[in-house]
């Protein structure tokens, strides 16, 4: 069984546009914000991967709008890993978030990798960034080959 992160987030007045709901970048760092608190939360600050010389990098994000989101809600961001290549250098995960009510405001997907700062190629993680990744796929989760 996969194990779901999850992080919240409240919608600050700087976090709306014009017409008053979440401006759509947001919605990408609070994806972005939720993958970070998983590797902060397994002790992978980015100052530790720096002194392992790894960062990692997003190569791709898709975002499918469904609800507006306003000042003052909580967006609760649920993350899974649902592609995974055979070393973990790739990986695909899916964030969805959701309102206060409950109804799902967006779907985030966004695939990245694993990049090692000397060389600036895409790399393998160590052993315990992989078990991390690992224990977070989901049951369908998709094997990414090394050009997915």
């Amino acid at each position: 069984m996969s194990k779901t992160f999850t992080k919240s987030f409240e919608v600050r007045w700087d976090d709306v546009d014009a017409n008053g709901h979440l401006r759509n970048t947001r919605y990408l760092e609070y994806a972005a914000s939720a993958r970070l608190a998983i590797l902060m939360e397994a002790h992978w600050s980015p100052q530790v991967l720096h002194q392992a010389g790894l960062a990692p990098v997003t190569l791709s994000d898709e975002v499918s709008y469904r609800r507006e989101v306003f000042p003052a809600e909580v967006v609760t961001v649920d993350t899974h890993v649902i592609g995974l290549s055979e070393d973990s250098s790739r990986w695909r995960f899916e964030h969805i978030l959701t309102r206060d009510s409950g109804e799902k405001a967006a779907e985030v997907r966004t695939l990245g990798a694993w990049i090692d700062l000397g060389t600036r190629r895409i790399t393998a993680p160590p052993a315990g960034l992989r078990a991390l990744f690992e224990g977070a796929r989901t049951a369908d989760c998709q094997d990414l080959t090394s050009r997915s």
